[in-house]
């Protein structure tokens, strides 16, 4: 999306901008030659105040050769995988280059049709048409994408607002982010709450009663009303001493992450949102107090989407007992062994600690009880976490029996493979 796919490279194109009579009449055109391959055929409802377009996104569904496979729909027969499925529609489309980056998704180049008016002079330089070709996986999918880039910056504008109270969104849908885990691993922290937009639009406090969602708005400000009817948007007061204590809000823009600078760089309505619209606010006295936290967002989230709660629960438990995972053998187990001392008696030597803590690592966190010695009492609790002062008490007791033993097992073994090696010379 944006149309610049084909401008940079080896090979540049020239694919200028289009006024809306020539907006229309492509993407008419289309959407009607993508039907003979696709069920579904869509594209989102455009930014208000369009004076022009850098290109055309369309988004497909439900190709109509996995339906019917024999029925010889168009010539093309459609094949059946994604890779394809978008090859027969830039095919269809007469498009003469292709940029497939992605897996389900290709911009194609066509050729500016002779019978439509160039407003720019470009000379003998062919011009062309950037088509950005989506293909979705299901109808739920393609809904969740038209409502996802509908009105231009839209989302751009409500993803920062939601952001401060652990929710996201994506290519599929809205999420929940568990912030025990989200600086570490921003995508194991997502839990999925809905794919839905009716359900995500209720759970966000906006409104699609009306034509909120079936035409543009008429104008960046009336979007921007819309925007701010969002149940999480507030704007924080002049010189506001709560910063660390309340979630949301407009941010410091000197503190954004690198999306939103590059958004409000290169998206005017973005720039307009935090430049005009916010500092509007703040002098007039609106949406300045907060009605939601972090914590209550994340009760809302489980009230609202059902089972929730629980896969939020389980991610978290698992990260933690994972987490522990990772540190027990270095910092409880290891660590609990007294060290090697210069000078002690043989059987003490150096390799007997090594011996002892990778076998009291395989005893305490596999079960591996091969070597006959096992914990006296349980040391995890029902959940799954390990008592780490039961863990360290083992280790100290019971250290040199485990090495020895160890010791032990690993001259036995070599012992039978020498055997094992002297059967094989002798024959």
């Amino acid at each position: 999306m944006g149309g610049s796919a084909f401008s940079s490279g080896s090979n540049p194109l020239f694919t200028p901008r289009m006024s809306p009579r020539v907006y229309q009449h492509i993407l008419s055109t289309c959407h009607a030659k993508l039907l003979e391959l696709f069920f579904v055929v869509a594209t989102p409802i455009e930014g208000p105040e369009k004076k022009d377009h850098g290109d055309i996104d369309i988004f497909v569904a439900v190709e109509k050769y996995a339906a019917f496979p024999s029925s010889g729909i168009h010539s093309t027969s459609l094949p059946p995988s994604t890779h394809e499925s978008l090859k027969a529609a830039a095919i269809l489309l007469g498009a003469e280059y292709s940029i497939g980056e992605q897996p389900n998704a290709v911009n194609l180049a066509i050729p500016w049709p002779n019978d439509l008016p160039q407003e720019e002079t470009s000379g003998d330089v062919p011009r062309y048409i950037q088509v950005d070709l989506h293909l979705c996986d299901s109808v739920e999918h393609l809904q969740w994408m038209l409502l996802k880039y509908a009105h231009g910056d839209l989302w751009n504008i409500l993803g920062s607002t939601i952001r401060p109270y652990g929710l996201t969104i994506d290519e599929v849908g809205l999420y929940i982010r568990i912030p025990e885990i989200e600086h570490l691993n921003k995508k194991q922290s997502k839990v999925l709450l809905s794919s839905d937009p009716m359900e995500i639009l209720s759970f966000l406090g906006l409104k699609y009663d009306s034509t909120q969602w079936e035409r543009p708005f008429a104008s960046m400000e009336d979007l921007m009303e819309y925007a701010a009817t969002c149940r999480l948007f507030w704007v924080r007061p002049e010189q506001d001493d709560s910063a660390t204590e309340v979630d949301g809000g407009d941010f410091d823009k000197s503190k954004m992450k690198a999306n939103d600078r590059r958004r409000m760089k290169g998206r005017a309505a973005f720039r307009k949102w935090y430049d005009e619209f916010i500092p509007a606010c703040r002098e007039a006295g609106r949406f300045t107090t907060p009605i939601s936290t972090r914590d209550t967002v994340r009760e809302d989230a489980f009230e609202q989407f059902p089972g929730t709660r629980h896969v939020y629960k389980n991610r978290l438990l698992e990260w933690r007992k994972e987490q522990q995972r990772q540190t027990l053998g270095r910092e409880v187990i290891k660590a609990s062994i007294p060290e090697w001392k210069e000078g002690e008696e043989e059987h003490n030597r150096k390799h007997l600690r090594s011996l002892a803590a990778s076998s009291l690592k395989k005893i305490i966190m596999q079960d591996d009880y091969s070597l006959g010695i096992h914990p006296p009492l349980p040391l995890r609790d029902p959940d799954g976490f390990y008592n780490e002062d039961l863990v360290r008490e083992f280790v100290v007791d019971n250290w040199r029996r485990v090495g020895e033993a160890a010791w032990e097992e690993s001259q036995k073994r070599y012992a039978e493979r020498l055997a094992e090696q002297g059967d094989k010379r002798t024959s």
